[in-house]
Parts: C-alpha cells; sequence; structure tokens
C-alpha cells in the first residue's frame, strides 16, 4: 500500500487546478492608482451574460489576457477589467421563453425582477469560468450595466446630450420587430436570401409589380422613370388605387429602375428604405398600414385585424376575384431580419428617441485612433458612408436603462432630471420641480427603455473614471480589443459624444 505522501498514480486535473484557483492571489493582478508606472487600460469588452463563456469568449480572452501579462512584465500599471452588458432583448426573450409568459402578462418591476434574477445567475456562471481559465483579470474593476452605479453614467451622458442636442425625439420611420415590438438599429438588422413572389397587376390602368400587395393601402404615389417613353404620357396625372379607391399622383424618379418589374413602382409607407428616400423627396404623405404588433390597421378597411402574411394572401385572392392579378413570378430576395428572432422586420413611423450621427465627427474620431491591422479603419469609414437614418435609441421593452425623461401632461413639455438625481426610472417617479413652461406639476413618465449599446458605448469612459465632473481620471484607455463583427456597433458608437478620444487604440482579430 502506497504511503500518504506518495504521488498518486493517476493526475486528477480537477482536484489540482480547484486547489490552485482557491489560492489564486487576484489583488496581484489589480490596477494601482496610487502608481507611478505607465498604465496600460484595457477597455474590454463586456460581453452579454448568456451563463455560457463560449469558446469564441475563451480564444479573445487569451488575446487579451496576453496583452495584460506582457505589458506587467514590461513594467507597467495594467487594468485589465472585467464589465457585465446586461440589458437587452435576448434575456427578456428568455425570461419569457422559460416562464412561458410574456412582458405583458406581469408588471413592469416585475419582469425587471426576473430579467435580474436570470442575469446574475448567468454571470456567476461565467465568471466561474473565467477564474477556472485563470485569466489574470483585475476583479476589482468589474462593473455590471445593469447597476444603478453604472446606467447612472448611461442616463448622464443622455442628459449631457439632450442639453447639447445630439439627442432628439421625432416621429420618423424606422426598423421594427413585431414579434419583440421594439423599434432596433441598423446594425441589429440580419439579412438573408429567401424566395418570394412578383405580382404583376392592373394598377388602374398601368401594370405595377409588387413583393408586397399587403401595403396597398399604403400606397401614396407611383413613380416612374423620366426617361421611360411608356409612361410619358401619364406625367402630371392620378391613379385610383385598387381595392382601396383613394387617389395617388404619379412621380417621375431616377432611382427607379425602367428593367424591373413593369417599369412602375408604388411607393408604399414604407415598404423598403427607398420608399423613405422617395416619400421625403417628393413629400409625400403618411399612410400606416402596419401596426406594432403586426396587424394591418383601420386604413384597411376589411383587412384591418389581419397579420400582414393573412392580409397579403387575402389581397391577392381579391385581385384574382377582381381579374386584375395578371401574373407571378419567383424572385429571390434580400430579406431584412430581427437579429434575435428573424422575423422579417418592417419600417414604421412611430415617435423615438435619436443621437443625430454627423458622420464627419465620427470619422476624425476614427483618424485619432490607431488600427491594428490599418484595414479595419476602412470597415469604419464604410459603415459610417452608409448610414442612411439618425441612430434609433429607444426601446419598447423593459429590461434595459429607463430613459430619464417626463412629459408635461397640460403643456408637452419635456422635463429631466437634475443630474444630482440621477439614476432615475420615471415610470416609478416624478420630478422634483414643477414643468418649466406651464408650471404644471402632472407628468407622465417615459416608458421605453434605451438601446443596450447606450450602456456598453460608454464603456471606456466608466473604466477609466469618468463622473462627470471633467477628463476621466485616467483616460485614455491604451487599448479597445474587439472582433471585425462590432465595429460598426461598439466602435462607431463610441463617438466623440461618448468621449472616443485620442490615444485610443482599436485591436482586431487579424493583429494578433
Amino acid at each position: 500500500m502506497a504511503s500518504s505522501d506518495e504521488l498518486p498514480k493517476n493526475y486528477d486535473f480537477a482536484e489540482v487546478e480547484e486547489r490552485w484557483r482557491k489560492s489564486w492571489r487576484d489583488e496581484d493582478h489589480y490596477f494601482d492608482h496610487n502608481s507611478k508606472k505607465p498604465q496600460f487600460v484595457i477597455d474590454t469588452p463586456p460581453p452579454y451574460p448568456t451563463g455560457n463563456f463560449h469558446i469564441g469568449n475563451a480564444l479573445n480572452w487569451c488575446y487579451i489576457d496576453f496583452f495584460a501579462r506582457y505589458k506587467r512584465m514590461k513594467g507597467y500599471n495594467v487594468m485589465f477589467p472585467q464589465g457585465w452588458d446586461c440589458h437587452g432583448l435576448p434575456t427578456e426573450v428568455k425570461v419569457e421563453e422559460l416562464n412561458h409568459i410574456t412582458k405583458n402578462d406581469v408588471s413592469r418591476e416585475e419582469f425587471r425582477k426576473m430579467c435580474r434574477d436570470l442575469t446574475i445567475k448567468n454571470i456567476e456562471q461565467m465568471r466561474l469560468t473565467l477564474r477556472r481559465m485563470a485569466f489574470s483579470t483585475d476583479w476589482s474593476n468589474e462593473y455590471i450595466t445593469m447597476m444603478p452605479k453604472y446606467y447612472s453614467k448611461t442616463q448622464l451622458s443622455f442628459l449631457r446630450m439632450y442639453k447639447s442636442g445630439y439627442i432628439y425625439q421625432d416621429e420618423h420611420p424606422v426598423n421594427y420587430c413585431t414579434r419583440c415590438e421594439t423599434a432596433i438599429a441598423f446594425a441589429e438588422v440580419s439579412y438573408e436570401d429567401r424566395e418570394t413572389q412578383l405580382n404583376f397587376f392592373n394598377f388602374d390602368g398601368v401594370e405595377i409589380a409588387t413583393t408586397r400587395p399587403e401595403l396597398l393601402a399604403a400606397c401614396v404615389a407611383v413613380a416612374v422613370h423620366p426617361a421611360d417613353d411608356r409612361y410619358h404620357n401619364l406625367k402630371g396625372k392620378s391613379l385610383k388605387v385598387p381595392l382601396f379607391g383613394h387617389t395617388v399622383p404619379i412621380v417621375q424618379d431616377e432611382a427607379v429602375d425602367p428593367k424591373f418589374g413593369s417599369g412602375a413602382v408604388m411607393i408604399c409607407t414604407f415598404g423598403d428604405k427607398q420608399d423613405v428616400h422617395w416619400w421625403k423627396q417628393h413629400n409625400l404623405p403618411l399612410r400606416k398600414a402596419i401596426d406594432r404588433k403586426g396587424k394591418m390597421t383601420e386604413i384597411c378597411g376589411k383587412y384591418t385585424g389581419l397579420s400582414s402574411t393573412e392580409c397579403r394572401k387575402a389581397i391577392l385572392a381579391d385581385m384574382k376575384s377582381a381579374g386584375i392579378l395578371r401574373k407571378q413570378e419567383k424572385l429571390q430576395q434580400r430579406v431584412g431580419t430581427c437579429w434575435r428572432c428573424k422575423t422579417p422586420i418592417e419600417i414604421l413611423s412611430n415617435r423615438q428617441w435619436f443621437i443625430r450621427i454627423k458622420q464627419q465627427e465620427i470619422r476624425d474620431a476614427a483618424h485619432q485612433i490607431k488600427w491594428y491591422p490599418e484595414h479595419m479603419l476602412r470597415r469604419m469609414e464604410n459603415w459610417i458612408d452608409q448610414m442612411e437614418w439618425d441612430w434609433c435609441i429607444s426601446r419598447q421593452r423593459i429590461f434595459a436603462t429607463p430613459i430619464p425623461v417626463w412629459t408635461c401632461t397640460k403643456c408637452g413639455e419635456i422635463v429631466v432630471p437634475d443630474e444630482k438625481d440621477l439614476p432615475c426610472d420615471p415610470t416609478l417617479t416624478k420630478p422634483k420641480h414643477p414643468c418649466p413652461k406651464c408650471g404644471g406639476n402632472d407628468f407622465k413618465g417615459e416608458e421605453d427603455v434605451l438601446d443596450t449599446w447606450m450602456d456598453s458605448s460608454i464603456s471606456v469612459l466608466n473604466v477609466t473614471g469618468w463622473d462627470g465632473s471633467g477628463k476621466p481620471k485616467i483616460f485614455p484607455a491604451q487599448i479597445r480589443p474587439q472582433g471585425h463583427d462590432i465595429i460598426r456597433t461598439w466602435a462607431f458608437y463610441s463617438n466623440p459624444a461618448f468621449g472616443c478620444a485620442h490615444g485610443q487604440q482599436a485591436v482586431g482579430p487579424d493583429s494578433l
């Protein structure tokens, strides 16, 4: 029999690793705010707390850990913080799935609590994985975006940007998921190849080809190319919309492709982004045919209350009965879908909160950063150039940073809290001062919440010590490692208004 001090026959890696983990000295890797050493601050990308720190996360954190360990050995005072980007739609969807409910089945506060509880559980699981992998994380600078200490800074950035004119509220077409019942940003739209039908029908004597017959009630004009001789005699005339009877003008526009379909296009509010451009350019009226739940509105007459899919089938059937449906052709199409649930998005006009996208300011800030590899700067520039309207930052959900705004019920004035009163939830509290316009004291709290990228976009300010009183104590961070896929979101949204400034480096995976 082997004595107790002999080595065991088999190596039990789990027992050994757990023993060493318990003896690990986290404080050996903490950032020393009083150190005279040169600083090296890493703006670590905060992962979404799904509970599963997956293989992609692990690979990325290995790269970041290499940086942190190397710089410590070179004599730097290193901060390798860990953040958790908590808010948002995936958690809400998961809570709904686990509890067999929708967000409307319980109170807002109860639903938030369910989301918070799930998030804390997931963070604990992922934190344990990180520790088991022995990353040299600076746990003294851990942050959780759903905690008041963090989201008060998100709200502060909102107030500062609102007062400076960067943030405004307006009715504007936005990408909208009718399943998740919320607006989504351009970066949250994923595109899929799908087969659809191109339907040719008689539109008051003019042949129209459309893939969206369900939007017929929302038709506001018919567009033709000015050089298309087939429609030269229609200039200045109007047409009556089949099945609905309202009259729409014929407009000429060089963006119309005479070779597609019949060369005549109906403009609906809104079938796609091109409709939005035409609507603005030709100063056309707004007709809302689809509501936030994906149901047809009252302007759709007998089709009211149908889903868009049901309405499409019904209208095509009625076109056949009326003898105006001439033919149908199969068509391959790129369809924008919700990144989370894959439901085709609609472009709906709603009152939302926006951040003004000032392309040149963002481009100037991007050129103040050193990019590794350098060609990733071009990817940022490409994204800047293709932005077609401002960033919609409001979401019609619950689990996210509350928008710190009230509306005076008497005069409609927007009222915001004092900075010292942050964080606040306007659905639970009232302003501490009367309406500055009319003196009223009756307010409606904003129920929409902020896009989760509003939280993570200020991570660099948070880790460098921003409290709103001026330049952060240890700003800038020296490096911001990230995958190239979030250049259009994390890097882009950290624009000048969020503090992305001189000295910061953006690192893509190709450089590691």
